[in-house]
């Protein structure tokens, strides 16, 4: 394969998404400018993506929500295909390529093309600039190795789910995966604190030395606080500015929306149901923009004022006096035209986000032998002020919290220098223990009560057992490989298929067993049949990367191929 001219990362965000690129031997990170035509001027446009009638591709950012709202009062938006805040709809869920998500007009569309056309929007808008503006031509998509950032708590099938919507999408063919890299966000955050100079923080405590990756043996911990999700990693400097993962990913989906989800309820419970209910149906583009408004007053820790839209003021008052709904208002108060909030309201929405973020930084802090250097605070999320008092008040008095200037670009930024780097994070902790299903010889006292195979000769087998490659908190470097040597049941097989296991335990013996689940699976071809040959396969999986992969040779032939695995076998 020929090397990249250029390196380009992807971040699909819950409410915004964005991209940056980097050019091969040019040190400078460039992104474009989004909404300067609609007087706006952000680093990322919001995910949501507009399709028309036919189901065909219309606009994304914030040209989908501009040409929506025109729709809207033209009263032609039931007609097109809205979707916005989709990417958690991957996130705790049995996934499989036809699943369907639900636009705003109520109407079907599989998931699979809603991820494949906003990233095919993605990659042409970032191919296009990268033309426009360097001195080179403009690269094609085989030119680039692209980087995808997901959610560390992501499962084996979302990562899947996004790398056939990256294909679909033409950001790179099935003959060329290697060009597309699949970034955990916490990951890619770290790797860009790792080498930012002490100008690069908003605090200055750091330590002596300008940068955190000339400090062997310094730990720390990065909290990436984005819209859908809080994800943590940990880790450690060792040799080269190289990264090893001490302690496994964790998280929770309580991200920054959370916090506007809660609004939206305190909104509903105010107004009441009917009310709020009506305006959300005929008015959502006021609806987004009262959201849009919301979510600027969540920088800061202070009583704050939200223009009440002048439609929910109408509804509103065909029932009652404006003022009369805030008689019973905890924390909120009416001021013309305007919902002033309190600042112990503001934070009180904040709840249970802050609530998720300590209870996830104090499971690994009860860990004593980690001694946590910094906390890093990254994300659009973090720059809020109530998440960053709040981390620095519970936990300030055992580490250093910090957070850099550029704390909602961290994720892209990082994650464009993973992509020149893949090797930098050393090694990673397991976080479950992960394994297949075999087939092993009955035995009465081991086996009673299992499921038995009896094969053509009449040999009995458990066809339960489980065998484990990689058990729950074990450290698996980057490049590490896990091997299973196994011997086909029957000497006429042709193939052999293997199904994936996770579970919480370190110690099971058995797929039926309680907290077992299946994952995957993969299927091993064995076409060549030889007389009197053992025809024994050794598979060999890869762990130690952010998407596992596997490879087998047939010992007979001495032929090895790689071996899909495919975690959406529904």
């Amino acid at each position: 394969m020929a090397d990249s001219t250029v390196f380009i990362a992807v971040e699909f965000g819950k409410a915004f998404s964005g991209y940056c690129f980097k050019i091969a031997g040019l040190t400078q990170i460039r992104l474009p400018v989004w909404g300067e035509e609609h007087s706006l001027k952000t680093c990322k446009t919001p995910t949501s993506i507009l399709f028309d009638e036919n189901g065909k591709f219309l606009n994304f950012g914030y040209d989908a929500v501009i040409t929506y709202s025109k729709q809207i009062r033209a009263n032609e938006a039931k007609k097109f295909y809205l979707f916005d805040n989709f990417k958690m709809e991957l996130y705790g869920k049995e996934l499989h390529r036809d699943v369907m998500l639900t636009a705003k007009n109520g109407k079907k569309m599989r998931a699979m093309k809603v991820f494949s056309e906003s990233l095919r929007f993605m990659k042409d808008h970032a191919l296009e600039m990268i033309g426009k503006h360097t001195a080179r031509a403009k690269p094609s998509a085989s030119d680039a190795t692209w980087i995808l950032t997901v959610p560390a708590i992501w499962s084996a099938s979302a990562k899947q789910f996004m790398r056939e919507a990256a294909t679909e999408a033409g950001l790179v063919t099935e003959y060329q995966p290697d060009r597309l890299i699949v970034a955990l966000e916490p990951e890619a955050a770290s790797v860009w604190c790792r080498q930012l100079p002490r100008d690069g923080y908003v605090e200055r405590d750091l330590a002596a030395s300008d940068k955190i990756e000339d400090v062997q043996g310094t730990k720390y911990m990065v909290v990436d606080c984005g819209g859908g999700t809080i994800d943590i990693t940990v880790h450690e400097v060792v040799e080269w500015g190289r990264l090893k993962e001490l302690h496994k990913v964790s998280g929770s989906d309580m991200g920054g929306q959370t916090v506007d989800k809660n609004f939206k309820t305190f909104l509903r419970e105010l107004f009441s149901e009917k009310v709020f209910d009506e305006f959300e149906k005929n008015h959502p583009n006021e609806l987004q923009r009262l959201m849009y408004d919301f979510s600027n007053c969540k920088s800061y820790e202070s009583d704050v004022l939200v223009q009440c839209p002048s439609n929910l003021q109408q509804i509103a008052s065909r029932y009652q006096g404006i003022k009369d709904y805030f008689k019973k208002a905890c924390g909120a108060d009416w001021d013309s035209g305007q919902i002033l909030l309190s600042a112990e309201k503001l934070r009180s929405l904040h709840g249970d986000s802050l609530r998720s973020i300590e209870s996830l930084i104090k499971d690994i802090l009860k860990n004593r032998n980690l001694k946590i250097d910094y906390i890093f605070l990254v994300g659009g999320f973090a720059m809020s002020p109530y998440v960053n008092s709040f981390v620095r008040e519970k936990f300030g008095g055992q580490c250093k919290v910090v957070c850099p200037v550029d704390a909602q670009m961290a994720v892209l930024f990082g994650a464009v220098t993973f992509g020149t780097m893949p090797n930098v994070v050393e090694s990673r902790m397991s976080r479950f223990t992960y394994g297949i299903g075999t087939a092993n010889l009955f035995k009465e006292t081991k086996h009673k009560g299992k499921s038995k195979h009896v094969t053509k000769e009449g040999k009995v087998y458990c066809d339960v057992c489980f065998k484990s490659l990689v058990k729950r908190d074990e450290s698996v470097r980057f490049n590490e490989v896990r091997e299973h040597d196994f011997i086909p049941l029957e000497k006429d097989q042709k193939t052999a298929c293997f199904s994936f296991y996770r579970t919480e335990r370190k110690t099971a013996e058995f797929i039926d067993e309680p907290g077992m689940k299946k994952i995957g699976s993969l299927t091993v071809s064995m076409p060549v049949i030889k007389e009197g040959s053992s025809r024994s396969v050794i598979l060999n999986i890869k762990f130690g990367f952010t998407e596992m992969q596997a490879t087998a040779t047939d010992v007979d032939s001495g032929e090895t191929s790689s071996v899909k695995l495919d975690f959406m076998s529904k």
